[in-house]
């Protein structure tokens, strides 16, 4: 059987195999591989703080050569197997414009993952042939992700892949069930986790407030609670979203402070802002989407600030009851 992988292919092939149906129980284990928290860089290559902490400490980088590889390298066993003397291998964020991720890029042992490709392609193989049943496959694949942790196996599978599914969804939160008070199982539910539709919910906003709490300097955690409170409270909401952009720069064009003067009615300082978002969005390269909701929300301030404030009654109507004037979604639909 040829291996190299092509289009992604076996990626999904696999990733559908180890997370299909899963939603068994079980007591949680301890993770056996050891994950990194490097120092992040922002768009101009400035060095942030580590994202993710736990327990107030930062996860140290294994000592073994590491290469950077794009997630189609990832899945490539022939590729894999050119890289002599490389202990671990790092999913590159090289182009990851746009949406900052909530954690630091994640490092696997090389050997250990070459294992879990091929076994996924054993896998794939006797389910094709009959030879194993789904139930079986399921318990394997739930195997697998405790072998590595649930947190962590969800979090490489949402790198991978690039979205979440409902089985991903699934496993955050069996994860959160069994250790609600963990940082980096709260993050990832809030993410990932529990009702997808309404991802700025009383829950999703507790959860949230609930991280701020543990580590009150992590930009992610900073930014989605500043769009939670958005509608509510603005003002509250502007501290938490200019805080995230002091500590990392790649939330300067998601436009959150805009947002929050916009919501107070100080149009002008909302105009300002989303100009500075634009304006470092072009610069940065970020994805057409946010350059382009951006640019439609500076049209909107635009607009208000010339006309005097044109319309006012139905925003002051549509603010008391709690909504967004502008909306929380955009630019930041999934990976807020």
């Amino acid at each position: 059987m040829k291996l190299r992988i092509e289009n992604f292919t076996f990626l999904l092939t696999f990733v559908v195999i180890l997370l299909a149906g899963c939603s068994g129980g079980g007591q949680k284990t301890s993770p056996k591989i050891p994950i990194v928290s490097p120092n992040q860089l922002t768009p101009d290559g400035t060095s942030t703080p580590a994202g993710v902490k736990q327990n107030n400490e930062t996860k140290t980088k294994p000592l073994g050569k590491t290469a950077t590889l794009s997630a189609k390298q990832f899945s490539d066993l022939e590729y894999l197997a050119t890289l002599k003397e490389i202990e671990y291998i790092e999913i590159s964020r090289e182009n990851a414009a746009g949406i900052p991720l909530p954690w630091d890029p994640i490092v696997v042992p090389i050997e250990w993952w070459k294992r879990r490709v091929e076994k996924g392609i054993e896998l794939l193989i006797a389910r094709r042939q009959d030879t194993i049943t789904a139930e079986e496959v399921d318990k394997i694949a739930l195997q697998y992700h405790r072998e590595y942790g649930l947190v962590a196996s969800m979090q490489l599978n949402i790198e991978l892949r690039g979205s979440i599914g409902y089985r991903v969804k699934n496993l955050v939160n069996l994860a959160y069930a069994e250790n609600p008070d963990d940082f980096d199982t709260l993050l990832l539910w809030v993410l990932a986790g529990g009702n997808l539709v309404d991802l700025y919910g009383e829950k999703k906003t507790t959860a949230t407030r609930r991280l701020f709490e543990m580590n009150p300097d992590h930009p992610w955690v900073l930014h989605k609670l500043a769009k939670c409170l958005l509608g509510h409270n603005p003002q509250e909401a502007l501290g938490y979203a200019q805080k995230a952009q002091e500590l990392d720069a790649r939330y300067r064009p998601l436009g959150a402070e805009g947002l929050c003067y916009f919501q107070m009615g100080d149009y002008k300082a909302a105009l300002a802002s989303f100009r500075r978002s634009h304006q470092y969005a072009v610069e940065t390269s970020q994805p057409t989407y946010i350059i382009g909701a951006i640019g439609f929300w500076v049209s909107t301030a635009e607009i208000v600030v010339d006309s005097g404030g044109e319309g006012e009654d139905g925003r002051e109507k549509k603010r008391k009851s709690g909504r967004p004037l502008l909306g929380p979604d955009l630019p930041t639909m999934l990976y807020r």
